[in-house]
């Protein structure tokens, strides 16, 4: 089913096999070897393009999309909404495209103008930023975070960082963006992802430039996590995780 659901998927965008392996970073032989059946992916590959077409897991592997389902077909939705503009905050976001400008230029205090902003109701802009998702670092777990899921966090000084002591969190340190749950030890913080594959980052608090607590998470997609398929999936994880920590 996972073959077939791909090639509909390719049709209803109207992509060929090599523009939609180009965006997963696969060979084109790889996929169609996918969608005639004769290789089964790897579980990070079957998570991306579950998220990134916003399909459910369970759809996607056993169930047969249709073309409405592809499309989101939907009478009911409506443009039409009681909110003006001016209700929202304008709330500045790091995305994949704009994450290396960001990492550049933090320590110039980077003017908002320069990065993109989302609009949500009732979260206020003021001393908050939000991060696009763009790994499976924080995957693991029927409430992990995907690709294209947006972090909201609020701006923590760096002389507060215990504070963030076993809290979900942004660091920028060493050139890189981690969003993790935070362990504080006198002048170390450790950074801890979800997925089991992924090993603990050490940091000296030295070398952090900016911190924020994550307070919001709004999904690209929903994840079910009561779904049979997931737990497989995560069973599947965390025997791979055991059999690299034993000696051969």
């Amino acid at each position: 089913m996972f073959g077939k659901n791909l090639k509909k998927i390719r049709s209803v965008r109207n992509m060929s096999q090599q523009e939609f392996a180009d965006l997963f970073d696969l060979k084109r032989a790889t996929l169609g070897a996918y969608e005639e059946g004769r290789s089964n992916p790897k579980i990070d590959t079957v998570v991306k393009i579950a998220n990134y077409f916003s399909i459910g897991l369970d759809e996607l592997l056993t169930k047969e999309l249709t073309v409405n389902r592809l499309l989101r077909f939907n009478e009911a939705i409506t443009t039409e909404s009681s909110y003006s503009n001016d209700d929202f905050d304008g709330i500045t976001c790091v995305t994949e495209e704009v994450k290396q400008h960001f990492l550049a230029n933090i320590a110039n205090n980077i003017s908002n103008e320069e990065l993109p902003t989302v609009k949500l109701p009732h979260v206020s802009g003021k001393d908050k930023m939000a991060f696009v998702i763009d790994d499976l670092t924080m995957s693991g777990g029927s409430n992990g975070f995907f690709p294209k899921d947006t972090i909201i966090g609020v701006t923590v000084p760096l002389t507060e960082l215990a504070t963030l002591a076993g809290e979900l969190s942004v660091i920028v340190a060493n050139n890189q963006i981690y969003f993790r749950k935070l362990t504080y030890n006198n002048n170390t913080v450790m950074l801890t992802a979800n997925h089991p594959g992924v090993e603990p980052v050490l940091i000296s608090t030295g070398d952090i430039k900016a911190a924020w607590r994550v307070i919001h998470v709004f999904r690209y997609t929903m994840h079910s996590g009561d779904s049979a398929l997931e737990q497989r999936l995560q069973q599947m994880e965390n025997t791979i995780a055991s059999l690299r920590q034993k000696p051969w």
